[in-house]
């Protein structure tokens, strides 16, 4: 048997770490790491989903988290990592990520002088052999060919057998594997994700724990924004704040039901209340922050939200492009 390293060893209890009444112990390591996300001091766990993820690292569940975009469910995994110092790497699968990316292909090296071709690993050996928590971000969006070589290695046991390579890699004991996906595996029928994949029913069923994320409710993702905002913290600044969390829902129900699409995420919320601080000027901070990312036929309808929270017209708004046409 492999003599492994970076085994975790220090225990976290759940409840002191992550403030979940539950006597669950999840080990980590005592010492951080390059690849270690960096602690967001301000981060608000969702009960059900840092669960899933903490019995994924504890347990080597493989586990995906699924959920409209913008509810942070990235981020997610990245926290529970950052404060298990357990090293993560993110990989989004979009159509450009290929089966050689993934595995490693033939490159020309220089060696005592002399050119030689020698196999270099992709992401995922490397990945499979060290105490590495790997994302896969956008899974539902994959290549087929990228999706088999993942599926080798949904198995618990999840050896890694690289056929033209006669190689068969044994995961590190520490290795973990999660995803993030906009559907459950069954296809986009909303038309709000183009470009994902049904995921078929044998892969699907490789995944040992599927959880959903959800928007967070607006109390809280008002609390965030405000512990990351802090020049609000007043009457007046929690006023605007949960004004402006009033937009991003309304922008938010508009994506879920198709009449936009582009979405107010919470980190845009944040960004939004920052630059509103840097020019003063609410409304101005708001088309630089959102507004310009929209497409121009919907600008009108985001415009229409914004009238409709603070009572004030934007120049996109469709009674000031009524009267200017």
């Amino acid at each position: 048997m492999a003599d492994y390293t970076n085994l975790p060893t220090k225990e976290f209890s759940v409840r002191e770490t992550f403030g979940i009444d539950t006597d669950m112990i999840v080990k980590g390591y005592a010492e951080t790491d390059p690849h270690v996300p960096p602690v967001d001091a301000d981060y608000l766990f969702d009960r059900n989903t840092t669960l899933a993820i903490l019995a994924g690292f504890a347990f080597n569940r493989r586990v995906m988290v699924q959920g409209y975009h913008g509810t942070g469910k990235s981020t997610h995994i990245e926290q529970v990592a950052a404060r298990l110092n357990w090293p993560l790497v993110r990989v989004n699968l979009d159509a450009h990520v290929s089966r050689i990316d993934l595995v490693g292909k033939d490159a020309i090296v220089l060696k005592d002088g002399k050119q030689i071709t020698e196999f270099r690993d992709g992401i995922l050996p490397w990945a499979v052999q060290n105490n590495i928590a790997l994302v896969f971000d956008e899974y539902d969006a994959g290549r087929p060919d990228v999706m088999f070589v993942i599926q080798r290695v949904l198995e618990s046991s999840g050896r890694l057998t690289l056929l033209d390579q006669n190689r068969v890699i044994t995961p590190h004991p520490a290795f973990r594997l999660f995803a993030t996906t906009n559907t459950i595996g069954l296809g986009d029928t909303s038309g709000l994700y183009h470009g994902t994949q049904q995921i078929n029913q044998g892969q699907m069923d490789r995944w040992s724990i599927v959880t959903t994320l959800n928007y967070l409710p607006h109390e809280k993702e008002a609390g965030i924004v405000l512990a990351k905002a802090k020049a609000y913290q007043n009457e007046k600044g929690k006023k605007i704040v949960a004004n402006m969390v009033r937009l991003a829902d309304l922008t938010r129900s508009a994506f879920i039901n198709g009449d936009l699409s582009t979405v107010m995420s919470p980190r845009t919320v944040i960004t939004w209340a920052e630059n509103a601080q840097i020019f003063g000027d609410l409304g101005f901070a708001f088309r630089l922050t959102f507004l310009n990312k929209c497409d121009e036929l919907e600008r009108p309808v985001v415009a229409e939200f914004y009238q409709r929270v603070f009572g004030e017209d934007l120049p996109e708004s469709a009674a000031n492009l009524a009267v200017t046409a």
